[in-house]
């Protein structure tokens, strides 16, 4: 499957980081890795490391879940 536009397909982690960002409650975000972007991603690229909103993102298939660029956070430095 080939994300298209500005969407990205995340694989998620089954176990989260612990986040770097604050939020009011870590509840709210996921991360995974990338292994599909749209033509018009520009912030990340397949394998990036990801943290997400959780409530922006979609069921996909085979586990995959897909989210708008700008629904991304940002990417970990591994």
């Amino acid at each position: 499957m080939r994300a298209i536009m500005d969407r990205v397909f995340i694989e998620p982690d089954e176990k989260p980081k612990s986040t770097i960002i604050e939020l009011d409650d870590h509840d709210e975000t996921k991360s995974g890795y990338v292994v599909s972007v749209g033509e018009q991603v520009k912030s990340v690229k397949e394998g990036d490391h990801v943290i997400y909103f959780k409530w922006d993102d979609l069921p996909a298939l085979d586990g995959l879940v897909a989210v708008r660029e700008n629904s991304l956070l940002g990417v970990y430095d591994e």
